[in-house]
C-alpha cells in the first residue's frame, strides 16, 4: 500500500500519469523522439518542447506537424510552422506511419508533459474521448 501511495506521489510530481492509457501510449511512442527531443524534452538535435502549447496553440495543426514532417509539411502546408511562422530549416522524420489515435496520443504527451498543460484540457482538444 505504501509503495502504491509513493508511487501516485512520484508520478503526479514527475507530471505524468503512468495509469493514464492515453499518457502511456504517448510515452511510448515519445520513445523515439526522445533521440532528438531528449528523454525529458529539453532539447538536443531537436528543439526543447517546453514551448510546444505556444508554437502550436490547437492539437491538430501539432499533430499534422508530428504526422508530416519537416520535409512533408513543407510540400503540404508551406515553409513556415508554428504561431511565429518559424522557417521550417532543419529535419523531423514524418510519422505518417503511426495511426490517427497513436499521433493524437503522442502529440497530447508532448503537450501535458513538456507544455505543461492540463491532461484532461489538452486529451479533449486532441480529440482522445
Amino acid at each position: 500500500m505504501v509503495a502504491a501511495l509513493v508511487a501516485i506521489v512520484t508520478a503526479s510530481a514527475c507530471g505524468s500519469a503512468p495509469s493514464d492509457p492515453d499518457m502511456l501510449g504517448g510515452s511510448e511512442v515519445f520513445a523515439t523522439c526522445a533521440a532528438c527531443h531528449g528523454k525529458s524534452g529539453t532539447g538536443g538535435v531537436g528543439p526543447a518542447l517546453s514551448g510546444v502549447r505556444e508554437t502550436f496553440p490547437d492539437c491538430a495543426t501539432h499533430v499534422r506537424w508530428i504526422e508530416l514532417g519537416s520535409e512533408g509539411w513543407k510540400r503540404e502546408v508551406g515553409p513556415t510552422y508554428g504561431e511565429r511562422d518559424a522557417p521550417v530549416d532543419q529535419v523531423m522524420p514524418s510519422f505518417d506511419t503511426l495511426d490517427e489515435q497513436a499521433l493524437r496520443r503522442i502529440a497530447m504527451y508532448e503537450r501535458v508533459r513538456f507544455g505543461g498543460g492540463d491532461l484532461e484540457t489538452e486529451r479533449a482538444a486532441c480529440g482522445l474521448r
